[in-house]
């Protein structure tokens, strides 16, 4: 059962390390355009949250592969007062059931409210990796991928020196996420994962 506190990103409990041999410890995953469909303003209520074609079915196939996820979102609309605690805790519990309902699972969420310029968490700043990282001490950062939509994942991904997948139009899109992470051999998926270190 998930707090409110989670659901803010606030808890830092320790993440549980894979129960099997993985190939990735982590998957640190964006939510807007990533998981569900990006739209105007902030998403402020679970009528308003549609999820990507093929998204939650990812996560599930993630999930029984017995991989580790992490939501890694920028929320700046607490900031500005355009989005409340209470609404993105509603918006998040909305996000958990229906990737519950195709079998998925969220390990943990780490949610940056501020505005930009005033923190070091907001994307394309690496802090709620590194945080999603501390809480993982057993997670390789050579065997933790970054998956977004956004040039601003990407460099956040690339800062945090952990891998980086374009989930976005002109990369696998969301539905093939699982697909290309849990491949034979998915540190050689060709392009679409591209390592900070390599670059």
């Amino acid at each position: 059962m998930w707090s409110a506190e989670a659901l803010l990103g606030r808890d830092t409990s320790e993440i549980p390390p894979p129960e099997r041999d993985v190939p990735w410890d982590l998957v640190l995953l964006d939510r807007d355009g990533t998981l569900n469909v990006h739209r105007p303003g902030y998403i402020a209520s679970p009528a308003e949250l549609r999820l990507r074609p093929g998204a939650a079915h990812a996560v599930g196939q993630l999930t029984r592969a017995g991989l580790r996820t992490v939501l890694v979102t920028n929320q700046r609309g607490i900031a500005t007062g355009l989005l409340t605690e209470s609404q993105l805790v509603e918006v998040h519990a909305a996000l958990v059931s229906r990737l519950a309902r195709a079998g998925g699972r969220l390990d943990a969420i780490e949610v940056c409210p501020h505005q930009t310029g005033t923190c070091s968490c907001r994307k394309p700043l690496p802090g709620m990796l590194l945080r999603a990282l501390a809480r993982a001490p057993w997670a390789r950062p050579e065997r933790v991928v970054m998956v977004g939509d956004q040039p601003s994942d990407e460099a956040a991904a690339h800062a945090a020196g952990v891998a980086w997948l374009d989930a976005g139009p002109s990369g696998v899109g969301s539905a093939r996420i699982a697909d290309v992470l849990i491949s034979r051999d998915p540190h050689r998926s060709g392009s679409v994962v591209l390592r900070s270190r390599e670059r």
